[in-house]
């Protein structure tokens, strides 16, 4: 499989939604979610800290009912990214949307960029619900030191 190549844009948010698209290796995506139950911003970032760590982790993009379930899988020097999409959220009963596979740099690198660029028009209610963003520099550094066990 080749190497990554992963573009993320978005909307601003309207009334609790956001609007994203994921370009992974010529496939996009489009996620229309909902920041209830959940924040998925604040979510990645989390799950992005963790996978820069070695830890397996997930976010959910809430449809309302249906969702997306995003996997960063660590193996190794690589990163596993799988996007799976599940009816009423269910992920026992989740389709595969797409999957790819890279260094931390490849996969991790491009969702820290949107979530930074994301902070960066600080939007507020009732738009978007805050965000902690307080980890968002050590999460960068967390992947640029697992980039360098590459």
């Amino acid at each position: 499989m080749p190497l990554s190549d992963i573009h993320i844009f978005y909307q601003p948010p309207s009334h609790g939604w956001l609007t994203i698209s994921i370009l992974i290796d010529g496939q996009t995506v489009e996620i229309d979610a909902s920041a209830v139950p959940n924040n998925p911003v604040e979510d990645l970032l989390v799950a992005l800290d963790l996978a820069a760590n070695g830890v397996p982790s997930s976010v959910w993009w809430h449809l309302e009912p249906d969702g997306y379930f995003m996997y960063f899988t660590p193996n190794g020097e690589e990163i596993q990214f799988k996007l799976v999409f599940a009816i009423e959220s269910d992920r026992a009963c989740g389709r595969e949307v797409v999957e790819t596979r890279g260094n931390a740099a490849q996969v991790l690198l491009p969702f820290w960029r949107f979530v930074r660029e994301f902070q960066s028009h600080d939007f507020q209610e009732p738009h978007w619900p805050l965000t902690d963003y307080k980890r968002i520099l050590a999460v960068k550094d967390d992947i640029r030191l697992s980039r360098g066990k590459s």
